[in-house]
């Protein structure tokens, strides 16, 4: 890669790395609904300007903004704020061995050993992070943040069906979509949600305007970018990156407790996740279990 793309992959990796602890501070302070709808509402407003409704997919990315913008993001903030960073930067991981799942039924993409050996990593690590005393009384929170993976895995489906979409098009139409689903649950479940929102401090508002600009628009940004002009099993290991340095920033900013099941099970996952994405492109795979 040359260093320019690289500078942008690594760039991508901290941002999304430091992403998990910026709405970590956020959701202590916002209300995760609330937050969430504040995240979409923002990323429409920023970018439905300089983009058009996609014409014949109204209903589609309806669709798509309840699986992404409520079953993946709003579950997702919901288990954050009862939950430790660096295991939901881990855990939300599954959702590449999902989509492997959900592409062999849908796509007929051919599961090799490989790909059945990531799999299987992934998932066990999960379970030994499960088996972690700390995590005792969370496993409600925890298979919210499996939940997330799975929506986030349903959601790269339906992206797929959608064919060629240009992706601050895609994102811009969803948010709005997204947004007033969100907002209309909060006002529901978090009854003092105006309320906090009314008292968050600056640091809060510089939490939730990191996650829109910087992870919703810059970092997705440049990722499609290194997608379309570099080598994708070059590219792609670079998101191992962002896991890493959520658990390292969760430990360095909030104090969390490392134990012994997490690092065991955070590696075990790794491993399995990077399996699954060092696989050889399928033009490029022989014919037979790979």
């Amino acid at each position: 890669m040359p260093l320019k793309a690289v500078l942008m992959a690594l760039s991508v990796a901290v941002i999304w790395g430091v992403n998990m602890l910026t709405v970590k501070g956020a959701v202590s302070e916002i209300p995760p609904l609330m937050l969430t709808a504040i995240r979409f509402g923002s990323v429409a407003i920023l970018l439905l300007p300089f983009t058009k409704m996609p014409s014949g997919r109204f209903g589609r990315l309806a669709i798509l903004s309840v699986i992404f913008g409520t079953g993946h993001f709003g579950v997702l903030f919901f288990a954050l704020s009862m939950l430790d960073a660096g295991p939901v930067a881990i855990i939300v991981l599954l959702g590449v061995p999902f989509s492997s799942m959900l592409a062999t039924y849908f796509f007929n993409d051919r599961l090799g050993w490989k790909r059945l050996s990531g799999m299987t990593l992934a998932f066990v690590g999960v379970m030994i992070m499960f088996w972690d005393p700390t995590m005792t009384d969370l496993q409600l929170p925890l298979l919210l943040v499996v939940f997330a993976a799975f929506m986030w895995a349903v959601a790269n489906v339906m992206i797929k069906k959608l064919g060629n979409i240009d992706t601050f098009q895609l994102n811009g139409w969803m948010a709005l979509m997204a947004a007033p689903q969100l907002l209309i649950l909060s006002l529901f479940l978090e009854p003092a949600a105006g309320e906090a929102v009314f008292n968050a401090s600056w640091v809060a508002w510089a939490n939730t305007s990191f996650t829109v600009v910087m992870s919703s628009i810059v970092a997705y940004g440049f990722w499609y970018h290194l997608l379309k002009t570099q080598d994708v099993n070059v590219v792609v290991p670079w998101s191992l990156l962002a896991p890493v340095i959520s658990v390292a920033g969760s430990f360095i900013v909030f104090n969390e407790p490392i134990s012994t099941l997490k690092i065991i099970g955070g590696l075990t996952v790794l491993a399995g996740v990077g399996v699954i994405m060092l696989r050889k492109p399928p033009q490029q795979q022989e014919q037979g279990m790979d």
